[in-house]
């Protein structure tokens, strides 16, 4: 069904880099010692120079291990001290060029292990290891020196623009985490505080554990079972839930920033919301990882927090299948793979989307009737002169009824009632994501609609599913025209940059 090729290998995110080599660098041999051997020309330590060791025990090792005792029996006056050990450089390129030389030629502040980050004694947290880096700056996993609570810390680049998102980011999360998810019952990452260090501001969090890629990865590429794709689902559009009535869009919504909360449970969080945005303040039309992005964004469409359904339909698919549904490897072939499973978007968004004619033409019948059809690569290359590339076919099927239908079974040897009983779940299945993949945003389903579907509620399936009409916050567009002029409501945060 798939190429065994990877479309996550080639793609180019935004965000946090991924590192794809699975070698083991402890494993490699040491190279730079070798064995002693009578008459070789290097003398043997003296026997009473080495400690206790049990019998058959590897030498090097034992001296390595007790490297402190060793210096010790050498030179009785030997002290070791911790402040002796050189600090381990996290941050890459590790040059101090700018800021008195705490940033490198990005702007990154250099982080070295057990760096102290913080002036305020109650709130001071000691460097263990880097966690992720991308175009934002870094998160380090560190520890709080008063409590000795292991958090996330995120440093963000010493660059206005930066610094500015992600004084938004913070403006949302504590209003999320306050007004509308006080007692953390919604899957939203918690926001334990923020300081300046530096001129970097940093940003401290919640320490989760693995995120959705990497437990699709660790699976090997394979897809998760229907019943673990609706365990994750439904906690995700519980968070979408109180996005939409704080009328908040993430953005970014992908696997790369789903979080299981630890590896003892199926909990999830929500993270990262540097590109979120309120719906009357949406100023940014480059948006969402290219995977995940939705028609409208595609076309140069006003957007809604509609985009994020999309993305959950795209993330839903992937989680059953093991691989990204639409791997697009520009804009164009974005485009071209949703239209090939999904058909033409309705005339409307390519008519009044900025970007519609670009990869569209349109075609007029004999009778007045017009149509619209996707531009050839070659037409819509030479036209943009770009240096477009057939798209790879990671999937023989291509509809989407077919790529889930045809997908293999979980177990080789099953009886016909539990083949019977996968094929009706995939049928429920395949209802639910095609209401979150609805070309038409002012169709898609919102997530208080999406969350009494039959799939989630285990309610009884007819063959379709309509969901009701929605009321109430996030749906009114009264309610809209009543909030305040900053879309929050909140005062001005307590942030200065010096």
């Amino acid at each position: 069904m798939a190429s065994p090729s990877n479309p996550r290998k080639e793609e180019s995110h935004i965000g946090l880099t991924r590192t794809h080599s699975g070698k083991n660098h402890f494993d490699e041999k040491l190279s730079a010692f070798r064995k002693f051997e009578p008459g070789s020309g290097v003398k043997a330590m003296p026997a009473y120079f080495l400690p206790p060791l049990p019998q058959q025990s590897n030498i090097l090792k034992s001296l390595t291990r007790r490297i402190a005792q060793t210096y010790r029996d050498c030179n009785p006056d030997f002290m070791y001290e911790t402040t002796r050990n050189p600090r381990r450089v996290l941050t890459k390129p590790s040059k101090g060029v700018k800021n008195e030389g705490y940033d490198n030629e990005n702007s990154d502040y250099i982080l070295y292990v057990n760096d102290i980050l913080g002036i305020d004694s109650g709130h001071q947290y000691e460097v263990q290891d880097i966690l992720g880096a991308g175009t934002f700056g870094q998160v380090a996993r560190c520890t709080n020196l008063k409590t000795g609570e292991v958090v996330g810390v995120k440093v963000v680049k010493n660059k206005e623009a930066y610094f500015n998102q992600s004084v938004m980011e913070v403006k949302i999360l504590e209003w999320l985490n306050e007004k509308f998810d006080p007692e953390d019952k919604h899957h939203i990452l918690r926001l334990h505080g923020t300081f300046i260090h530096k001129r970097h501001l940093c940003l401290v969090f919640e320490l989760l554990s693995v995120n959705l890629y990497e437990l699709i990865k660790q699976n090997q590429f394979r897809g998760l079972s229907t019943n673990l794709v609706r365990v994750f689902i439904s906690q995700i559009l519980d968070s979408l839930c109180v996005l939409k009535e704080a009328r908040i869009i993430h953005c970014d919504l992908k696997p790369e920033n789903i979080l299981l909360k630890n590896l003892e449970s199926a909990t999830l969080k929500v993270i990262d919301f540097g590109s979120a945005c309120h719906e009357q303040e949406t100023v940014y039309t480059y948006i969402q990882s290219r995977f995940y992005r939705s028609p409208e964004i595609l076309l140069g469409l006003p957007y809604t927090t509609s985009i994020d359904m999309w993305s959950l339909g795209c993330i839903a698919v992937e989680l059953f299948l093991g691989l990204p549904l639409f791997p697009g490897s520009s804009e164009y072939n974005q485009l071209s793979r949703i239209v090939e499973m999904l058909g033409v978007p309705p005339p409307y968004m390519i008519e009044v989307g900025k970007s519609g004619f670009d990869f569209f033409e349109r075609y007029i019948d004999s009778e007045g009737n017009r149509s619209y059809h996707m531009k050839s690569m070659e037409q819509y290359s030479q036209e943009r002169n770009t240096n477009e590339q057939p798209s790879k076919q990671y999937f023989s099927a291509t509809t989407l009824p077919e790529l889930i239908r045809s997908y293999p079974m979980p177990r080789k040897s099953m009886s016909k009632p539990e083949i019977d009983k996968e094929m009706k779940n995939r049928e429920i299945f395949l209802n639910f994501v095609q209401g979150l993949l609805n070309l038409n945003p002012l169709e898609r389903w919102s997530p208080h609609q999406a969350k009494l579907h039959p799939f989630l509620s285990g309610g009884k399936f007819t063959g379709h599913f309509v969901p009701p009409t929605m009321r109430g916050p996030g749906y009114s567009s009264a309610e809209a025209r009543n909030l305040p002029v900053n879309g929050f409501g909140l005062a001005p945060i307590c942030l200065t940059k010096p």
